[in-house]
């Protein structure tokens, strides 16, 4: 009996051992192929057809999978409400795939109350406590326990997925005259069904084995502002995500089995400082790049062995790239796409400036002696200072 389907993400699925199901552990629903834990009915893992019909498409706890009329809902905010706390106003908002708008206040998905708390109690006070800290107080943490680094992929991934299930119940057109159907109804729920898994695998004690977790970089950032303040970027396509919570900045990449980290190891290494936005936007671009063009990618797999459900990966045996005409996307476009919006278009060049990023003759991290470059002020960024240098990192 298998379970899940086959996806382009190649999903791998093993049978669930014949002991399991003699010895009455796990209950496997004949048609949907949903497991279920004997003893108390939890959900252990949803079959692909059964997460897009209770999760993204009805209205049921997307930890648990109950309905809304059996348990009491309370519903998860998408940013955390420690997050709107202290680094957002009542009116702060997010901005929708479809360059629409909506206050963080509504901003929530389908969540029981029960889940919600445990949620709170396993992720969002440990992050809080965490990156609430200065950057040299989180490093130290980071040292002393390199489990946190799981802890912060599990919160992205968490992030990530809450974001874009919320985009299934928007619609593309807010004119509610118009039948446009909803912003998720463009998806390939593929890879949100494999994030999903990881999501909740404290939910349901799933091992998650090493080569599922991706990326994690972890730097600071440069207040340009008078309030420290939140930001939230993601691309669902490379699975890469942004989150600026204060000091400190999250890069975040969950299906490359750290492969991106092993080619900019070098590169980060040398950031010696704290990060300006077009900074940050631009090794947000460089990392999107990396993922995007891997060569071989890794495979990803669920399985129920020795009793017990399982998230794996396999990683290729090298890290390769696409390069030249064989890329999927550029690395001077990704620059120009994410930087672009930040500089002033009352800045005189800013047209020769644009150019220069996708030329891949303009960065911004570092200076013409590859030293790092540390912004002082929000005037100087205004100023866009930018290297006239081309930099291979990759």
């Amino acid at each position: 009996m298998w379970l899940g389907t086959s996806s382009p993400l190649t999903i791998v699925c093993e049978c669930l051992g014949i002991n399991d199901i003699v010895m009455k552990k796990y209950l496997v629903h004949n048609q949907t192929k949903t497991v279920k834990r004997y003893r108390d009915g939890r959900i252990i893992f949803f079959s692909y057809d059964d997460f897009l019909n209770k999760i993204v498409k009805g209205n049921c706890c997307f930890i648990c999978g109950v309905e809304s009329s059996l348990k009491a809902f309370n519903n998860e905010h998408v940013i955390p409400n420690w997050i709107l706390k202290y680094y957002g106003t009542q009116d702060s908002f997010m901005i929708l795939p479809n360059d629409t708008t909506i206050k963080n206040s509504i901003y929530k998905v389908p969540c029981c109350c029960e889940c919600n708390n445990e949620l709170g109690k396993i992720l969002e006070i440990p992050m809080s406590n965490l990156l609430r800290k200065t950057y040299e107080e989180v490093c130290c943490e980071l040292d002393k326990d390199n489990s946190l680094y799981h802890k912060i992929f599990h919160w992205a991934c968490l992030l990530v997925f809450k974001t874009h299930l919320k985009d299934s119940f928007l619609s593309k057109n807010r004119d509610k005259r118009s039948d446009s159907g909803t912003i998720g109804d463009d998806y390939c729920w593929h890879q949100l069904f494999r994030i999903h898994n990881i999501v909740r695998h404290h939910h349901t004690n799933a091992i998650v084995e090493p080569n599922v977790f991706g990326t994690v970089i972890v730097l600071e950032a440069l207040i340009e502002t008078k309030n420290e303040d939140f930001g939230y970027l993601d691309n669902l396509n490379s699975e890469t995500v942004l989150i600026k919570v204060g000091k400190i900045v999250v890069i975040c990449v969950l299906n490359d089995s750290k492969a991106c980290l092993s080619c900019y190891q070098t590169f980060l290494s040398n950031i010696t400082g704290s990060l300006a936005s077009i900074q940050i936007r631009e090794l947000f671009a460089r990392i999107r790049y990396v993922n995007e063009n891997l060569k071989n990618r890794p495979d990803f797999y669920f399985m129920f062995r020795n009793g017990q459900f399982r998230i794996g990966a396999k990683r290729p045996d090298k890290i390769e790239l696409l390069k030249g005409a064989h890329e999927k996307v550029s690395l001077g476009k990704l620059m120009r796409y994410y930087i672009e919006p930040l500089i002033s278009n009352s800045l005189i060049g800013k047209d020769e400036i644009v150019l220069g990023l996708e030329k891949e003759n303009i960065q911004c991290i570092f200076d013409e002696q590859c030293k790092f470059k540390q912004q002082e002020s929000y005037n100087e960024i205004n100023n866009f200072p930018v290297s006239q240098l081309s930099v291979d990192f990759p």
